[in-house]
């Protein structure tokens, strides 16, 4: 019998894993995608080899009087509304080629902009304003990429319709990817 019961937990193990790959596979191939900004970044760990900290531009900053409800709707956000919550929803604003414009914590946005606005989980780890991401914080790519990735500008992500993001791919300025594994034999030292 406790041959067994390692068994059966060892299937039970592989089929959870192998479920939640399938559903993030699933989500990156169904889900809309969103492009979100890049600030510059220095993408070495001495630890960790080469990586990409991301920090993205999420544009809190009003765009136009029109949205001054919503405007300050975000402005009056204290630091008591993040304290404790792992994950805060808000929202976004999208532009024709579905980059981020605007991110607003008032979710009137989505009736001001019902064709280009959309949900986005943003993650919370420390408890501060400052420090909010959507997806991944990071990148880790193979050693020997890290002048192609410097190029990133945009990151692409895939977005289900609840919010949460998934990072998809790291973007050049016109929106294209990188493809920094495909232009480089970095196998071969080259």
């Amino acid at each position: 019998m406790k041959k067994f019961m390692a068994l059966h937990l060892s299937i039970f193990s592989i089929a959870l894993f192998v479920g939640l790959i399938v559903q993030h596979e699933w989500n990156l191939v169904k889900s809309e995608s969103i492009f979100v900004e890049l600030a510059p970044v220095d993408p070495r760990s001495i630890l960790q080899g080469d990586y990409m900290a991301l920090n993205y531009q999420l544009h809190f900053a009003g765009v136009d009087a029109a949205e001054s409800a919503v405007n300050r709707a975000s402005s009056d956000i204290s630091i008591q509304d993040f304290k404790d919550q792992s994950q805060i929803m808000s929202y976004v604003r999208l532009d024709l080629q579905r980059r981020v414009i605007q991110t607003s914590f008032d979710p009137r946005l989505l009736q001001i902009y019902p064709a280009s606005s959309s949900k986005l989980l943003l993650k919370n780890p420390h408890n501060t304003f400052e420090a909010l991401y959507p997806a991944a914080n990071s990148f880790m790519f193979a050693e020997g990429l890290e002048p192609c990735y410097r190029n990133a500008k945009f990151a692409e992500l895939k977005v289900k319709e609840n919010g949460k993001a998934l990072l998809s791919d790291l973007l050049d300025q016109q929106l294209k990817p990188l493809n920094c594994e495909s232009s480089k034999s970095w196998r071969e030292g080259s």
